[in-house]
C-alpha cells in the first residue's frame, strides 16, 4: 500500500530516499497546511553523517523537516518548549534523530531503508489515554496518508511489559507494513508513545 502511493509522489531514481522517504514524507503529503503557516527554522543537530551512503546523507534534510512537521515533534514543543539538543547519527546502515527537550521529554527516530524501517519514540509525561491515542493516530496519518496504515484502535491486542521505560504497554496493530502503535504506561500514568512499522 504504501509503495503504491510512492510511486505516484516520488521520483523514480531516488531509490534509497524512496525507501526512507516512503514511510514518512510520501504518503504525508495529503496532510493539510495553512497558506499562513510559517516554517521555523530545524534546529542544528550534532553529531556526524560521514560514514553514511550519499543517499542517505542527500535524504537526512527532507528526514529532519518531517519529523519536525509531524504531530509528535509539534506536541512536545507545545508542552515543553523548543528542544534543547538534537544528536543524529548513522546505525546499522540506517539514519537516527534524537531531540532532547525540557522535563525529560524527548523524541527519537530511527529508519533504516535496507528493510523500511521506521520507528519515531516519544518520551512525555502528563498525557491523557485519550491525548495518547488521538496523538498517534495524527501520526499514522502523518506517515502514511489519510488512509493510514489499517491500525485498529478500537481493538488493543496486547499488553506486555514494557520495552521502552515503562512498565507496561498497550499495542495497536495494522495491516500493512508491521505498522503498529504503542502507549507506555508506568503504573497507570502515560509516559510515552511509539509508532514503528517495518515493510
Amino acid at each position: 500500500m504504501a509503495r503504491a502511493v510512492l510511486d505516484r509522489t516520488i521520483a523514480a531514481g531516488e531509490l534509497v530516499a524512496l525507501a526512507m522517504l516512503g514511510l514518512l514524507t510520501a504518503c504525508g503529503s495529503d496532510v493539510k497546511r495553512t497558506d499562513a503557516q510559517t516554517e521555523p527554522a530545524s534546529i542544528v543537530c550534532s553529531g556526524s553523517l560521514s560514514q553514511a551512503s550519499a543517499e542517505l546523507q542527500h535524504a537526512y534534510p527532507s528526514l529532519q523537516r518531517h519529523i519536525e512537521d509531524g504531530p509528535l515533534y509539534q506536541a512536545l514543543q507545545q508542552r515543553l518548549g523548543p528542544p534543547r539538543k538534537c544528536v543524529r547519527s548513522v546505525q546499522d546502515d540506517g539514519l537516527r534523530l534524537v531531540y532532547r527537550f525540557s522535563n525529560s521529554g524527548a523524541l527519537a527516530a530511527r529508519i533504516d531503508p535496507r528493510i523500511e524501517f521506521l520507528e519515531q519514540h516519544l518520551s512525555l509525561k502528563g498525557l491523557s489515554e485519550a491525548e495518547a491515542k488521538s496523538l498517534l493516530q495524527a501520526a499514522e496519518t502523518n506517515t502514511f496518508g489519510t488512509t493510514g496504515c489499517g491500525i485498529a484502535w478500537d481493538q488493543p491486542v496486547t499488553e506486555q511489559r514494557g520495552n521502552f521505560g515503562g512498565s507496561r504497554e498497550v499495542v495497536y496493530l495494522g495491516d500493512a507494513c508491521n505498522c503498529q502503535g504503542r502507549v507506555v504506561y508506568d503504573g497507570g500514568a502515560v509516559i510515552g508513545l511509539v509508532l514503528r512499522s517495518a515493510c
